[in-house]
């Protein structure tokens, strides 16, 4: 059983809980592109990367797949109304302007709302106002600048998270048990050669 525990759809990252063990996966959807993430990692990873908790369970790795790639297409397919909005914004006057851009920082920019507040202010910049007020059109190049920032520093922290692997203990537990704290080291070098075990091991004799 697969346990969806994070998300964010726009960007198509997801956090997977599978057998106790935590992994990220993001698009192109498929199952040897999870990567595995510390347990103690989860929570910094919902509250500073824009992920959002959800909850689904899934029987395989298949049905997850399938529901992570319609989720994402829905997130970025444009509401019905995107055509009326967009001309909105390309017409609004000066004023109005100001209010959107106050909006933008006031409630877009806190959620880490990037994708959504890079659209408006693209558009924006297409409003005849932008050319007879040089303040404005600076104000909206900075925020657009701030939101591709942060779409792309939220982008890089989540790569980085995925590839936060879970401590020693945690993915090595029962060798520590069984051999004991030495046993550590060997677990060490099956991370970073990606060897199960070594020939000539003290383990594989």
């Amino acid at each position: 059983m697969l346990d969806l525990k994070a998300a964010a759809w726009e960007d198509g990252y997801a956090i997977v809980e599978e057998g106790g063990f935590l992994f990220t996966i993001r698009p192109p959807y498929r199952r040897e592109n999870k990567h595995p993430m510390a347990v103690s990692e989860f929570a910094t990873g919902v509250a500073k990367y824009g992920l959002s908790p959800v909850n689904g369970s899934f029987e395989n790795w298949g049905a997850l797949i399938e529901h992570l790639r319609r989720k994402f297409l829905e997130a970025r397919k444009e509401p019905p109304n995107a055509t009326r909005i967009k001309k909105l914004v390309e017409r609004a006057p000066q004023d109005a302007v100001a209010t959107y851009l106050d909006r933008i920082e006031r409630e877009l920019f806190p959620l880490r709302q990037w994708h959504a507040a890079a659209g408006i202010l693209t558009h924006l910049l297409r409003n005849p106002v932008m050319k007879c007020d040089s303040d404005l059109l600076d104000r909206v190049s900075i925020l657009l600048e701030k939101a591709e920032d942060g779409r792309a520093h939220d982008d890089f922290a989540r790569v980085g998270l995925a590839d936060t692997a879970p401590p020693l203990e945690e993915e090595f537990a029962l060798v520590k048990r069984l051999y004991g704290p030495k046993a550590l080291e060997l677990g060490e070098q099956i991370r970073r050669e990606g060897q199960v075990l070594r020939m000539g091991s003290p383990l594989a004799a």
